[in-house]
């Protein structure tokens, strides 16, 4: 399967967890942007206008070989692969809220 598909999957599986809480007033999106060596995923809230506010990082994911990683910081991942999106997508998006990439 594709890496964007798992990708996703991934963000579907983020979507439903948190809509499973039951925050009725706020909109929570979920987006990526792309760079040279990780897809980033970030989350925020949805303005009227579609625009995500407020974003921050969930994780990153490698181009390359589809790991998981919790971020360090808005630019760069913290060490240590916590998933492998080929290996890992059945329980990730079923099991991807609150602390799901800590150790």
């Amino acid at each position: 399967m594709e890496l964007s598909k798992l990708i996703d999957r991934y963000m579907a599986g983020l979507q439903r967890d948190f809509d499973s809480k039951g925050f009725t007033n706020i909109k929570r999106g979920f987006a990526t942007e792309e760079g040279r060596k990780y897809i980033k995923i970030v989350d925020g809230y949805v303005e009227d206008n579609g625009e995500l506010k407020s974003r921050s990082v969930i994780a990153f994911v490698e181009k390359a070989t589809g790991d998981v990683y919790k971020p360090a910081s808005w630019n760069a991942p913290a060490k240590g692969v916590r998933y492998n999106l080929f290996n890992d997508i059945d329980y990730l998006e079923n099991n991807c809220g609150g602390g799901h990439l800590y150790r």
